[in-house]
C-alpha cells in the first residue's frame, strides 16, 4: 500500500478523517477539545494547511482511511543551540474500521522518505499521555519518547 500526496481538493477528506481523532481527544481532554468543531471552517483549516510548501498530507485507502499530515520546521543556530531541519507529523490516524492492515507503517514510511528527501534531521511526533495505543504502535516503528511536558492548573 503506498500511500498518495494529498491536494487542496483533498481538504474534505482530511476533514471526514479527522473526527474520530478529534473525538477522542475531546472524551479524554475536553478542556482543550472541541467535540464536534465545524466542518466548514475544518476543511477550510486543512485547504490552508494543504496550500502551504512546508506542509505535505499523505492518504491512504480507497476511499481514504488514513491521514499523515506533515510539516517541516526549520530554526537557525543559536546561542543556545544548534540549528535543524525538522519533519513534525502533524497529525497520524488511520479510521478504526481499518486499523491493523498496514496503513499506519505505510504512512509513517511516506513520512520517513519525504524527511530524508527534505534532508531533515529528525522526526518528531507528539501525543497525549492518555493514547496508550498509539505509544506502543510509535515505539513498534522506531520512535521513543524525547521530552515530556506537564501541566497544572492554577
Amino acid at each position: 500500500m503506498i500511500p498518495r500526496r494529498a491536494t487542496p481538493t483533498d481538504a474534505a477528506t482530511l476533514a471526514r478523517l479527522n473526527a474520530h481523532v478529534q473525538g477522542w481527544h475531546a472524551a479524554h481532554y475536553p478542556e482543550a477539545f472541541f467535540p464536534d468543531p465545524d466542518l466548514t471552517a475544518l476543511t477550510d483549516h486543512f485547504r490552508d494547511r494543504l496550500s502551504d510548501p512546508a506542509c505535505t498530507a499523505f492518504l491512504t485507502g480507497d476511499p481514504a482511511t488514513g491521514y499523515a499530515l506533515c510539516t517541516l520546521q526549520t530554526r537557525e543556530t543559536s546561542v543556545f543551540s544548534p540549528g535543524y531541519r525538522r519533519l513534525m507529523i502533524d497529525h497520524i490516524a488511520v479510521a478504526p474500521e481499518a486499523r491493523r492492515r498496514g496503513q499506519g507503517r505505510a504512512l509513517l514510511a511516506a513520512a520517513r522518505q519525504l524527511a530524508r528527501d527534505l534532508q531533515a534531521d529528525e522526526i518528531l511526533l507528539d501525543t497525549w499521555e492518555a493514547n496508550r495505543d498509539a505509544h506502543a504502535f510509535f515505539r513498534a516503528n522506531g520512535f521513543e519518547p524525547r521530552r515530556m511536558l506537564f501541566r497544572a492548573v492554577p
